[in-house]
């Protein structure tokens, strides 16, 4: 049963929890409202956004459409023109896209630079706090140069 009455400070913490699950996790909002001790209801609401915020679901595929995927797809529509096949992309704008995935390989996202950093800076303070401090200011610069290079 969903508990009632919480505090907004605590509603917002399930949210970002909730979102966390939803987008990264790939969790149901049946799981999520069963995790959290809240209705589905809620969840269902969450997942549609705040004013000016995008839905759950677009962010999601947005996450998960990774240069990765996007290559498998398009090496997909790729075995379709070998085999003869009709493809739903014309070779023009495949070979335009296999190009941009190209590049698009070669660079690295800061947010998920950030996300790596933040496990190995979780995990070198438990086998060597020392150096996890030490290596603090130079995870932090490089986030700023890979910042710099996207400008």
């Amino acid at each position: 049963m969903a508990k009632k009455n919480r505090p907004k400070q605590e509603l917002e913490r399930l949210r970002e929890i909730a979102e966390d699950y939803y987008i990264r996790l790939n969790k149901t909002g049946r799981e999520i409202a069963e995790i959290l001790d809240v209705s589905e209801q809620t969840v269902s609401n969450w997942k549609k956004g705040r004013t000016g915020e995008k839905p759950w679901d677009d962010r999601k595929k947005e996450i998960q459409l990774t240069p990765v995927k996007l290559k498998e797809l398009l090496m997909e529509e790729s075995y379709k023109i070998v085999k003869g096949e009709t493809s739903n992309v014309n070779a023009d704008q495949l070979s335009k896209f296999m190009a941009a995935i190209d590049r698009l390989d070669k660079s690295v996202n800061p947010r998920i630079a950030m996300s790596v950093l933040q496990m190995r800076d979780n995990f070198m303070a438990e086998v060597a706090p020392e150096r996890a401090i030490e290596d603090l200011e130079y995870n932090k610069q490089f986030l700023q140069h890979l910042i710099a290079l996207e400008s």
